[in-house]
Order: C-alpha cells, then sequence, then structure tokens
C-alpha cells in the first residue's frame, strides 16, 4: 500500500475468520498494521487466483495491488456477512473480470512460454525427461485453454479446481445461485475438454 504504518501494533490474532475479523475491526479504527497483516496472510491466494484468471503473472501482480487497494478503501464497508477472504476474492474478480474487457488476444494453445517465464530445463535423462517435458506442455496448454472459455466459466473452474473453493463459497464470492455454480462448472469442464482433446490425444 505504500502507507507508513500507525504507532499501534496489532496484537498476535488467532488464524482463520476469527483472526480476519479482529485484524479487519483493528484496520478500520486506523490501525494500518492490522490491514499490512490481512495483506500479508491473503496475497498469495489472492496472487494465484488472479494469475489463473488472467494468464499473466504480470498483470496478475498489477490487478493484486488493485484488489488491496480497493479493499483498504471499501473496508468500512465490509459487513462481514461473509468471510474476509470470500470478500476479498469478490474483488479480484471484479477487476479481473475488468481487466477482462481490455484483454489481449486470446492465448493460443501454440503460443510460446509468456516473457519472463524460462523453458524447462531437463536436470535427467530418458524416459523422465520426456515424461516431464509433456507433463509441462498438457499444462501450458491448459492454462492457454482456460483463457480461451467464457470469462463466467473461468471464474468458476478456477475457484472450484485450482483455489478448491467450496460451491457455497463460490456462490457468495461471485454472487451467484448455487444452481448457477455448478452449471458453469459444467460448462467450464466441458469447454476445456474439447479444446485439450487434441494435446490429450497426441494431435498436433
Amino acid at each position: 500500500m505504500g502507507s507508513h504504518p500507525s504507532q499501534s501494533q496489532p496484537s498476535s490474532a488467532p488464524a482463520g475468520a476469527a483472526g480476519d475479523a479482529a485484524l479487519v475491526a483493528a484496520a478500520v479504527a486506523g490501525d494500518r498494521q492490522a490491514f499490512a497483516a490481512l495483506v500479508e496472510r491473503h496475497q498469495a491466494r489472492v496472487l494465484a487466483l488472479l494469475e489463473r484468471l488472467t494468464g499473466c503473472r504480470e498483470q496478475a501482480r498489477d490487478l493484486a495491488q488493485e484488489t488491496f487497494v480497493s479493499a483498504y478503501r471499501k473496508l468500512a464497508m465490509f459487513e462481514q456477512r461473509s468471510a474476509f477472504s470470500t470478500w476479498l476474492h469478490r474483488i479480484a474478480c471484479n477487476h479481473a473480470a475488468a481487466a477482462g474487457r481490455r484483454r489481449r488476444p486470446m492465448a493460443s494453445l501454440d503460443a510460446p512460454p509468456a516473457a519472463g517465464r524460462p523453458a524447462l530445463v531437463p536436470v535427467a535423462t530418458g524416459a523422465d525427461v520426456s515424461a516431464r517435458l509433456e507433463q509441462e506442455e498438457l499444462a501450458r496448454q491448459a492454462a492457454a485453454a482456460l483463457q480461451r472459455i467464457d470469462g463466467r466459466y473461468r471464474e468458476v473452474v478456477v475457484l472450484s479446481d485450482m483455489q478448491g473453493t467450496s460451491y457455497e463459497e463460490i456462490a457468495a464470492t461471485l454472487d451467484i445461485p448455487l444452481g448457477t455454480v455448478r452449471s458453469r462448472l459444467h460448462r467450464g469442464r466441458l469447454e476445456l475438454r474439447r479444446l485439450l482433446a487434441p494435446a490429450v490425444r497426441g494431435e498436433s
């Protein structure tokens, strides 16, 4: 956030939602160190979510910063009717969706690795290397395919299959009915299977 810490220091808070609630209350009262603790608790998961949603590490970092700036500005409006992480992920998804409307052309399944991500350097030989390379290639194509499906489906696939979020929490995060979560997840998985079928079959 780039802000100077206040003189007050948050006490050691318990883990989990109860700890988040205490830190939120302290941050709303003006304790900037409490908000810094919230950022430290949640930044890795928010960054992972945004990277999977956008397919771009650099953009994800920018959006994570925007997410926490928005959360800081809106913190007094957080009514704690859901977990802080759910509220935070909703903000992150909203930023990712807004960025998606300005998105660069969809990634090709044949696109080279993103800049800043070095190619795999094998450290073994023979069949182990071949299997590892095949896994890396399939993971790369899966990441590219994820960027080609509808953003509504991508959100639920990422939250459910990559973040391990429950259906109920996804519904709260995206503010959609539970049935919609299930239908979007089903459609998203089908789309990914369709896009990845040639790669799984070993077709070019």
